[in-house]
């Protein structure tokens, strides 16, 4: 009968030292109190099992639910496999802090937060990703949001339900340490006309530390059933997390001002705008542009000439216009020229083209939907990408990808440019070019009005 008793004594020790119910001090016998980091580490879970692979996503808005929303899926599902604290046991009741002896609530010490989560964009307008981050925020992850401020809770739901789920943003002195906010930044946060920067940061995902997502997409319908973008993904390098997360705590300040930035980790050179007052000489798209030498190539490129793949958005004004002639002057000294564009002013897509071989190929993916009216389908991605003679290396491939149309208004709006020097990147991107020219593309010049609002399809999109 002892032995029974004895036995019944360590079953109730052991039910008193997990973190399920009420934990109560038992005289002189009972076990020291855990740390604080000991306690909520026995509380962490991961949601979802979501592993993010390395390197480009791209989206297909002629395709299915799943090529279309691939980008939106890829973040939505880094943010559902975020660690979490659980707060409740299995039959819903509050877990009690053996610390405290009340029930469990998230902490309020930056250093316990479970995961953290910042991301920076232009537009939010999607409700499962809405959901996302409030169920991060919900189960203690640290979740801080800055969008540009042309939407706002009555025309962004989605943006709506964020304010009210993780607050506004605080005062200066607790931008560190408040776990979550969402704030819009007034016509730019560092710049002065928009925020454009696409930035998705997180400090832990399932078997993933510091991963970083840079690219053309927003979380809106228009990038899902619109526009052709890509978003790429760096894992578990701490030194280009720390450039964004950076980044992004100057950006909280919301004050127009800075120079642009340059980060060069490895084999990713991150390239932070505004760059306000910026010239032809100074620009450093132009400065990538220059890098690149049309002769002189080995092992890569085509027949010792380097070959330069466009896909641009936007690509107009004085700013266009310098880059277009530089881009000329490439194909005019032997390179071969591969452009994709969306929104082009008639006179840059004149200078491109006008008196030229098959070493220069420029088609509009641009198309209106069947009343003719707005533009229905169109890329949005900000990429060029060579092979050849790149920097002085005769055997380069590099891709330049991010946020950064080749208009005026760039160098005034929060932009990022990551440059990614590899083999096997510049063949994706290449791969997906020659696949959304196969798609839908034509070689004739026209121009349609691009979708505004809340970040939704236009009434006469396709599909």
């Amino acid at each position: 009968m002892s032995r029974v008793l004895v036995a019944v004594a360590s079953v109730l020790a052991l039910s008193l030292a997990v973190p399920q119910g009420p934990v109560l001090a038992v005289g002189r016998a009972s076990a020291a109190a855990p740390t604080p980091q000991q306690f909520f580490s026995r509380l962490k879970y991961y949601p979802h099992h979501y592993v993010p692979a390395s390197g480009p996503k791209f989206n297909n808005p002629y395709g299915g639910a799943g090529e279309r929303r691939r980008i939106l899926h890829h973040v939505i599902e880094t943010i559902n496999s975020t660690p979490g604290y659980r707060l409740r046991n299995a039959n819903g009741k509050r877990i009690i802090s053996p610390i405290t002896h009340r029930p469990v609530v998230c902490p309020s010490n930056p250093r316990l937060f479970p995961a953290q989560i910042k991301i920076a964009l232009y537009s939010i307008a999607d409700k499962a990703f809405t959901d996302a981050l409030i169920r991060a925020h919900r189960r203690c992850v640290s979740v801080k949001i800055l969008m540009n401020s042309h939407l706002n809770a009555d025309t962004s739901p989605s943006w709506r339900r964020l304010i009210n789920a993780l607050g506004t943003r605080p005062a200066p002195s607790k931008y560190e340490s408040r776990r979550s906010f969402a704030y819009r930044c007034s016509h730019g946060c560092l710049g002065s006309a928009v925020l454009h920067t696409k930035m998705y940061v997180f400090s832990n995902t399932y078997r993933s530390q510091r991963v970083v997502m840079t690219g053309s997409s927003n979380m809106t319908s228009n990038a899902v059933k619109v526009q052709w973008n890509d978003l790429y993904t760096v894992r578990n390098n701490a030194r280009l997390y720390g450039d964004y997360r950076g980044q992004f705590m100057r950006m909280v300040r919301d004050r127009t001002g800075g120079r642009p930035r340059v980060f060069r980790e490895g084999g990713y050179t991150s390239t932070f705008y505004p760059f306000f007052g910026a010239t032809r000489s100074s620009d450093l798209t132009m400065r990538a542009l220059n890098s690149i030498r049309c002769t002189g190539a080995r092992g890569a490129g085509i027949n010792g000439h380097s070959v330069v793949y466009i896909a641009m958005h936007s690509w107009h004004g004085t700013r266009g216009k310098y880059l277009a002639q530089r881009v000329r002057q490439m194909y005019s000294r032997g390179c071969y020229v591969r452009i994709l564009y969306s929104f082009m002013g008639h006179g840059t897509f004149t200078l491109l083209t006008r008196n030229t071989g098959s070493r220069m190929v420029a088609r509009r993916v641009l198309f209106p939907g069947p009343r003719g009216l707005v533009a229905a389908k169109y890329s949005h991605m900000k990429m060029f990408a060579a092979a050849g003679n790149v920097a002085g290396n005769p055997g380069s491939h590099v891709v330049w990808t991010g946020s950064n149309n080749w208009a005026d208004r760039s160098i005034r709006c929060d932009e990022v440019t990551l440059r990614i020097a590899s083999a096997s990147a510049y063949r994706r991107y290449v791969d997906h070019w020659t696949f959304m020219r196969n798609r839908r593309s034509s070689a004739k010049w026209a121009i349609y009005p691009e979708p505004s609002g809340g970040g939704r399809a236009p009434a006469d999109a396709e599909g």
